[in-house]
């Protein structure tokens, strides 16, 4: 009996022993999982905060890019209403030197044109602006060169330069029709296509 009690406390030893052994090796895997989950939150918050960082860096500079163009666009804007008032006063004054370029007040106008050209020139186009300053030099020895006789091919080549400023000018302002514009879009679409 001696024995059998003592294989019985050796049975329920061993049991309870595995048991323990069980429960504590269990017991460390729950640890260590929750280390690794406490390690791989701790790595996710990490990565977390780099990118809201990293997106606020960027929402940031988006900001100033887009304040930045909205200041260009506004420039722009007001660059366009001055170019369109400049080309309409050049081709005023264009139209006075046209319509004087035989007659004696033709030299005050010429004076009036490079005083406004002096102040203006800036806000033509190119071709506006070379034409506009030509066509004044040329009404200001036009008359003068009717008067000598001397050439008519110089006489026509230099009225020549007097008129061509008013096309230059009506063309620094022109802007394409809608219909132009959406058929460049289209064939923008389709070539990207």
């Amino acid at each position: 009996m001696e024995t059998l009690l003592w294989f019985i406390v050796v049975g329920v030893a061993v049991l309870l022993w595995r048991s323990l052994t069980s429960y504590s090796q269990e017991k460390g895997k729950n640890v260590a999982t929750k280390e690794d989950i406490a390690d791989i939150t701790s790595k996710i918050e990490s990565v977390k905060a780099n990118y809201t960082e990293r997106l606020a860096a960027i929402e940031h500079q988006s900001a100033l890019v887009l304040e930045q163009l909205r200041g260009q666009h506004q420039l722009r804007l007001a660059a366009v209403e001055r170019r369109l008032a400049a080309h309409q006063e050049a081709f005023t004054l264009w139209r006075r030197l046209l319509r004087n370029v035989h007659s004696d007040n033709v030299h005050q106008i010429v004076l009036e044109c490079q005083e406004w050209w002096d102040k203006n020139c800036l806000y033509l186009t190119a071709a506006a602006r070379e034409s506009f300053n030509r066509a004044y030099f040329a009404a200001a020895s036009h008359r003068q060169l009717t008067r000598d006789r001397v050439n008519a091919e110089l006489v026509t080549q230099n009225m020549a330069l007097v008129t061509k400023a008013g096309d230059d000018l009506v063309a620094g302002v022109e802007l394409p029709s809608l219909g132009e514009r959406e058929a460049e879009r289209a064939g923008q679409q389709s070539n990207a296509a």
